[in-house]
């Protein structure tokens, strides 16, 4: 195509004028500048291969299996040890994420359709139960878990409860029960992350057509042939978007091999490298983050066509008349009550142990020791008083403020273009700024730190360069990981708007810019907010590139550390416990008690600004 011919078919008065052009590739070049650039230079810099000949990488003997389960009696003692299969670095990172992936979308589809398309007394408790594991607290409720099902001086929580309300009573045993190594990480991941299936497939269940549910009823559908049948098929979309979902974040969890001293898995050698400047293994690294992107982004290629922006929208429009639900009966109620509550409930137990731990001392035993009623808030006052904590708080609202100036005036830029353009590279924008969601942070990370070692413009990107490069990187990386959010909550907002009124008052005489400010924006605002209160919250709890790269700039020993607040949860749950005051793990949980409330004030607000089921789905 000559490049006039290109000029007419972009710049057609009909198709176009120069603000959509501007909206539409402006963005675009920024995404592919600052986010698939840096991707392509660790595709180009992968050539380790020999990782696979390596039987610490890759083991599928079937040795790899010898010690999943351990058993030994001692006296009185019942010692069951779960630690679950060691296929290597790689064969544990993606044959974990399976496992983990198959159970949470079991798991949290169960629960979305007892809730979601049930009516029974209790449900609105099951329903806030299952959104508690939304509220993040990197590495601190990993470590929950892990006191839960790990033994310390003997004993672990679940150990002294099973002792000493059911085997010691009734058979004069103790009976303990561990979970280490590999199944540790997979138990912890599998309550951190089942609720993103539950609230995807809730969303999917409230977009239902009551007329479809009400015709198969009337024709005789009942029980599991009617979820068979109609509700299943009609929820698949929702479920293949939070399991694709938790297969990534599964991939590229650090947190879980961190806290179970479990290292064999790729997010923990990619994690290593950067954190530590492993300079001489960029290869073999290379080799470890294309592996995990390759795998990341296989479940999202097979599952696009659901995963869309435009399936997104079309949840968040509803049903034509939503089913309310069908009355649960006795049978259901015992399933309900007997086999989904205690599994919802122990999935829920994390996030209220770090409100415990919170207001502990220390907790080194099966059971928190509480602190004195004078001193409950000890925890909280030291995170002012200790200036490294203090340091990373503040560095957190820093790189905020910043990433979020960016973060909505190109969201909205993108999420109006990919709605409204008619225009070359509009279908692309739409993949591009869906897929940040699908990549593995530590793999943003390696590149963003590969990639601007060598071309760091002048060193204002450069990761040596502390402070600034360091800073201005976080910075770039915290708008590229969590643009999406507002893009996708501007997208639903304005296709939601009728294009008509637009056209009206541009057939008036009114430019693109005027008819953004005084018909766009009015209708969309809430969408907006909504989306910048969502990428917002993800910016304070993002893990992957704070513990990468802000690790870059010291530790929170150092008054001057360019740590944000998930560093911090890093640095003190990973800390050994001392002789003397709280532990800092007890200190670590105040600050993930703080992050939590946060979490779900603005998961709060943006549900009542979004549209019905918008921010289930964004979320």
């Amino acid at each position: 195509m000559s490049l006039e011919r290109l000029k007419k078919a972009v710049f057609h008065p009909t198709k176009s004028d120069l603000e959509i052009v501007i909206f539409l590739y402006l963005p675009l070049v920024f995404i592919l500048l600052g986010f698939v650039l840096p991707l392509l230079s660790t595709i180009l810099s992968a050539r380790g291969w020999e990782v696979f000949r390596d039987k610490y990488y890759l083991d599928l003997s079937w040795d790899a299996f010898s010690n999943i389960v351990e058993y030994k009696t001692i006296r009185n003692k019942i010692i069951i040890t779960v630690k679950g299969f060691d296929l290597g670095v790689i064969g544990n990172s993606i044959v974990n994420a399976v496992l983990v992936t198959l159970t949470a979308t079991l798991l949290g589809s169960s629960v979305a359709v007892l809730v979601g398309f049930y009516r029974f007394r209790g449900r609105r408790i099951f329903a806030a139960l299952a959104y508690v594991p939304l509220l993040m607290a990197p590495f601190v409720n990993a470590y929950i878990i892990q006191r839960f099902v790990n033994p310390t001086l003997g004993y672990n929580t679940l150990s002294y409860i099973i002792s000493k309300f059911f085997t010691e009573p009734l058979l004069g045993k103790t009976v303990i029960i561990s979970f280490k190594n590999q199944a540790g990480v997979f138990l912890a991941q599998v309550l951190m992350f089942y609720p993103i299936v539950y609230i995807n497939t809730l969303a999917a269940l409230a977009a239902i057509d009551a007329t479809l549910v009400e015709q198969a009823l009337n024709l005789g559908a009942r029980g599991f042939k009617l979820l068979r049948k109609i509700v299943l098929p009609l929820i698949v979309p929702g479920i293949l978007a939070g399991s694709t979902l938790v297969f990534i974040l599964s991939l590229e969890d650090v947190g879980g091999p961190i806290i179970f001293k479990y290292h064999k898995f790729i997010s923990y050698e990619v994690y290593q490298s950067v954190a530590y400047q492993a300079t001489q293994e960029i290869a073999k690294v290379a080799s470890l983050s294309l592996i995990m992107l390759v795998a990341a982004l296989t479940p999202l290629v097979v599952a696009r066509q659901y995963l869309s922006l435009r399936y997104y929208a079309r949840l968040a429009r509803g049903a034509p008349r939503p089913f309310y639900g069908l009355k649960l009966g006795s049978k259901g109620y015992v399933l309900a009550y007997l086999i989904v509550l205690p599994i919802i409930m122990a999935a829920a137990i994390p996030q209220f142990g770090i409100i415990v731990l919170a207001f502990s001392e220390r907790w080194v035993g099966a059971l928190p020791d509480l602190l004195p009623a004078d001193k409950l808030f000890t925890n909280f006052e030291a995170l002012l008083s200790i200036e490294g904590i203090r340091r990373s708080i503040l560095n957190s609202l820093y790189y905020l403020g910043q990433a979020i100036v960016f973060i909505a005036v190109l969201g909205f830029m993108a999420g109006y273009a990919t709605a409204r353009a008619r225009l070359p590279g509009a279908t692309l924008l739409d993949t591009l700024t869906s897929t940040p969601l699908a990549i593995p942070g530590l793999v943003v990370a390696f590149s963003y730190f590969v990639f601007f070692s060598k071309h760091n413009l002048g060193g204002f990107f450069d990761p040596q360069n502390v402070p600034y490069g360091v800073v201005h990187l976080l910075v770039l990386a915290y708008v590229m990981r969590r643009i999406p959010f507002t893009v996708r909550s501007v997208f639903t907002s304005v296709i939601q708007t009728p294009e008509e009124l637009e056209e009206a008052a541009r057939s008036l005489g009114s430019r693109r810019f005027r008819v953004l400010a005084r018909i766009v924006l009015p209708l969309t605002w809430r969408g907006l907010i909504a989306g910048i209160l969502l990428s917002s919250i993800y910016v304070l709890a993002e893990v992957s590139v704070s513990v990468t790269i802000g690790a870059l700039g010291g530790d929170i020993y150092s008054s001057d550390h360019l740590g944000p607040i998930t560093f911090a949860l890093l640095q003190l749950t990973t800390m050994t416990t001392l002789v003397g005051g709280t532990q800092p793990q007890a200190k670590a949980a105040a600050l993930a008690v703080l992050l939590m409330i946060l979490e779900a004030t603005v998961i709060t607000i943006s549900s009542r600004l979004a549209r019905r089921g918008q921010a289930l789905i964004t979320v």
